[in-house]
């Protein structure tokens, strides 16, 4: 009886450390694969949050920047200039007439600024939109003291004269401004097409008489989206605004001299002296290139933007697969835990899995409760797939612990923008402490086999 060719014996790695190794970090190279492609989704998310942002805007009424009063005076200059004449009787000149059309401004000598401002939040689609309506009250004082260069021989002939205010969205106002100049209420109109402002009211000439002093006020309504700005053109700008809205976000040019900001809201003065600001001499630049004029402003920001959270979410994910994947390498090594590379495979699946679910749980829910739903729902999966990976519910249980306790970590380092780096470091030494500690008393000459042991064993 012929007896049957003996069955080929397993293929055993000679090096089975490096072969997982290298296995596990091309697992971590596809998980980070994938987290790019979850950060191109937020990316795109976010893209739509803004188209919305927009429509809204357009329909509403767009950020807004207030700037002004100011007197905008037309006028002529007319004067003599030469003219050389060539002819055979040698050089001469004569004399012809030339005018000139010119423009002069004159800036308040204070300009003190009170409103109030009360958002609304509109929703496009799924995507909220921040909206306010503020109420505006000017009082400041101009000082009328020629302000037309004089060319000596020259004649002036002054032309209109108008007050001139702005804001960059026109469409935001809620119904005509209320101005009053030395005790005349003026009428607000469209300003001509060369005018620097949009809005202009015509001034009395015979009320801009040397050394005259104009008082001036100004009420208005005004509606606008996501930020509110002034540009500081008076010799002494302040403005004091007040809303209920308790998350502003000052910038531009200069911060509040006071600001108190709670839960009820934020009240916040500014301060500003024309010796410490360019925008009049920004503001009377001519030509395309005329600079920005300096200003400040409040953003009506959201404290917790789910898609700045989420991305900065989705860039930590490859460190957490990292440790994740090295926690239950060295728990293979300590407990001598059998981990197929599928099982890696499921269990970065799932890691991934969960900043998609977070982002699309963010677009619904507080951040907080979308952090908590979707940790919950991987943790809970995790717990449920390694009672059986790893033969029981006390080992997939204290797993899923530590994956309770990463989470945790990963919650408070987007909360903590400030002190991101310090928790990452710590988080990182903790876990290089802790692998270093469990693994002291590893032989990995024991765990990677030599080549006589490897041929001792198939001897036998």
């Amino acid at each position: 009886m012929a007896r049957s060719p003996p069955e080929p014996e397993p293929r055993v790695s000679r090096h089975p450390l490096l072969s997982k190794l290298l296995i596990i970090a091309a697992l971590i190279a596809l998980m980070s694969v994938a987290l790019t492609l979850v950060r191109v989704t937020v990316a795109e998310r976010s893209a739509y949050r803004q188209d919305a942002t927009d429509q809204v805007s357009a329909a509403h009424a767009r950020a807004q920047t207030i700037t002004g009063p100011v007197i905008w005076l037309q006028y002529t200059e007319t004067g003599v200039r030469r003219v050389r004449i060539d002819g055979d009787g040698g050089e001469r000149f004569r004399e012809e007439p030339v005018t000139e059309s010119r423009v002069a401004l004159v800036f308040p000598q204070r300009l003190e600024t009170r409103s109030q401002l009360a958002t609304e939040r509109r929703q496009r689609g799924i995507f909220p939109v921040m909206v306010y309506t503020s109420q505006h009250r000017s009082t400041g004082r101009f000082v009328w003291n020629d302000p037309v260069p004089r060319t000596p021989g020259a004649r002036i002939t002054p032309g209109r004269a108008l007050l001139l205010m702005g804001v960059s969205d026109a469409r935001g106002l809620l119904s005509a401004p209320q101005l009053r100049l030395a005790g005349q209420p003026l009428a607000v109109a469209p300003a001509p097409a060369e005018a620097p402002l949009p809005l202009a009211a015509v001034i009395d000439l015979a009320l801009l008489q040397p050394g005259a002093t104009l008082d001036v006020a100004l009420d208005f309504e005004l509606a606008g989206t996501g930020r509110i700005g002034w540009v500081p053109l008076a010799d002494d700008t302040e403005v004091t605004l007040v809303s209920p809205w308790p998350h502003p976000s000052f910038g531009g040019n200069f911060l509040p001299r006071t600001r108190r900001v709670g839960a009820d809201g934020f009240e916040a003065t500014w301060r500003v002296p024309a010796l410490s600001t360019q925008a009049r001499t920004q503001f009377a630049a001519r030509g395309n290139e005329r600079p920005q004029p300096e200003q400040f402003s409040v953003s009506l920001a959201d404290p917790v933007d789910p898609y700045r959270l989420a991305e900065r979410a989705a860039k930590y994910g490859l460190l957490f697969i990292v440790l994740t994947f090295a926690a239950f390498f060295v728990l293979e090594m300590v407990r001598r835990w059998r981990i197929h590379p599928m099982q890696y495979l499921m269990i970065g699946a799932a890691l991934v899995l969960f900043f998609l679910l977070l982002l699309s749980l963010a677009e619904h829910l507080a951040f907080g409760a979308a952090y908590a739903l979707a940790s919950g729902a991987c943790i809970g999966l995790l717990a449920y797939y390694l009672r059986h990976v790893l033969g029981g519910w006390r080992a997939g249980l204290a797993m899923s612990s530590l994956l309770v306790a990463l989470y945790g970590v990963l919650y408070s380092i987007l909360l903590s923008e400030d002190n991101a780096l310090l928790l990452g470091s710590l988080l990182l030494f903790g876990v290089l402490a802790t692998v270093m500690t469990v693994t002291r008393r590893i032989d990995w000459y024991d765990v990677l086999p030599t080549d006589a042991a490897g041929s001792a064993t198939k001897a036998r």
